[in-house]
């Protein structure tokens, strides 16, 4: 019973001490996949750090890296005080388990010291065979038995605490150690937290007056992009009204078949042609269900990282730099393909000077679109499902494999990073 009091007592000191690892474990998980990202990042910067006219790239490449460091420096921040956390649960798991090991050495001395003194005079056998009568003489036996039970119970217990003291002291080892080791990543990703910052500044420097350069390049790239969105729009409006007209034309043979009806007798009431359904009922079902996935979509890309978003925004580094983007631009590994994000139809592939070739999903009243493809492994008409290979992405000359990726709900444009999956 005792015995199983004290077991009780070790799992309710070792509770808590678990779910503190169990947070830094989490916490060491999360920060290993920022530091997969980084390590992902720097080696398409590498692969651009040759081209001099790259520059714009590498610094938002870099950009991207300083807050995935910066994450990753507050992350270890974090896991250092839950360690310290472990260190003093695990310290007062340790004080108990000895005061526990102490106590039953006290208690194993005083069977020791007890019988000591049961024997001191005779041995165990002659201390029975001295009994006056025969049940005194079992008594005896039974007491010594008892009395040998209990001191090896005592040893056994005595044992066991001491394997737990070694563990408390081992797992104590393992924790500072494991702090240690948290401490030097600490100082290195600082160290390099500050290479990355020095980096940049001088790449920042090496644009000083070329601002006009830059904005030429940046217009002609807007150029290329409004030419896409024009013959997006285009399609798009083309779609709408080929839609409209076929649900005309539905209407006005079901109107007449009504007035057909009508003539003979029959009640039924018409159609009112302002209420008329563009989509189909299953292009009106594959509708809901895209607009359903926002915010759970998967990415167009197997791996990568947004390099620029919707909207138009000022350069976060160079004064007079405006960017404008219809959608998100995706950086990925060179040779990547393009994923459709949800089943749908291929409604049209376009040749775009600057952006290469773009494929136009249909998915209901929303479309979607995977544009600066240099192959397209899809035709027109065809439909797709989610995840489908659509094409592969183009590698620039100066070494950028970027997938510009954009969302349409009919004739509007959204912002793509709403609908994708958080990653």
């Amino acid at each position: 019973m005792l015995n199983r009091a004290l077991c009780i007592l070790l799992l309710l000191l070792l509770c808590p001490y678990s779910g503190q690892a169990q947070s830094r474990r989490d916490l060491e998980k999360k920060r290993r996949k920022v530091q997969e990202e980084i390590t992902y990042t720097r080696g398409i910067l590498k692969k651009t750090s040759a081209q001099k006219s790259a520059t714009l790239h590498k610094i938002g490449a870099i950009n991207r890296i300083i807050v995935q460091q910066g994450e990753v420096i507050k992350n270890l921040k974090t896991e250092l005080v839950e360690a310290d956390s472990e260190i003093n649960k695990q310290s007062m798991t340790l004080g108990e388990l000895k005061s526990a090991y102490q106590s039953e050495q006290q208690k194993l001395r005083k069977t020791i010291l007890k019988a000591y003194k049961t024997r001191k005079t005779a041995n165990g056998l002659s201390f029975i065979f001295a009994a006056v009568t025969f049940n005194q003489a079992v008594k005896r036996m039974r007491y010594l038995r008892r009395l040998s039970d209990y001191r090896k119970q005592q040893l056994g217990i005595l044992e066991e605490k001491a394997s737990h003291v070694k563990q408390g002291l081992q797992a104590l080892e393992s924790i500072k150690n494991e702090k240690t080791s948290i401490l030097q990543t600490e100082k290195q990703e600082q160290v390099q937290l500050e290479n990355d910052k020095v980096q940049k500044s001088l790449l920042v420097n090496s644009l000083a007056g070329k601002e006009a350069e830059l904005k030429k390049k940046i217009r002609e790239n807007e150029y290329a992009v409004a030419r896409l969105n024009s013959a997006i729009s285009a399609m798009i409006a083309r779609e709408i009204a080929a839609a409209r007209k076929r649900a005309r034309q539905q209407t006005s043979k079901d109107n007449t078949s009504v007035a057909a009806n009508n003539r003979t007798g029959s009640t039924k009431p018409n159609r009112s042609t302002s209420n008329a359904i563009v989509l189909t009922p299953e292009a009106r079902t594959l509708s809901d269900n895209f607009a359903f996935g926002r915010g759970s979509l998967p990415w167009p890309v197997e791996r990568g990282y947004i390099s620029q978003y919707f909207g138009v925004h000022a350069h976060p580094d160079l004064a007079g730099i405006t960017l404008v983007n219809n959608g998100i631009d995706l950086t990925t590994s060179e040779g990547s393909n393009a994923r459709a994000v949800f089943k749908g139809s291929v409604s049209a592939i376009l040749d775009i000077p600057g952006q290469e070739k773009a494929v136009l999903l249909n998915h209901g009243e929303y479309y979607t679109v995977y544009s600066r493809l240099t192959q397209v492994y899809v035709s027109r008409g065809q439909a797709v499902e989610a995840r489908q290979a659509l094409g592969k992405v183009w590698t620039d000359d100066e070494n950028k494999t970027i997938l510009q990726f954009q969302v349409w709900q009919g004739q509007s444009k959204l912002n793509p990073a709403g609908w994708l999956a958080s990653h």
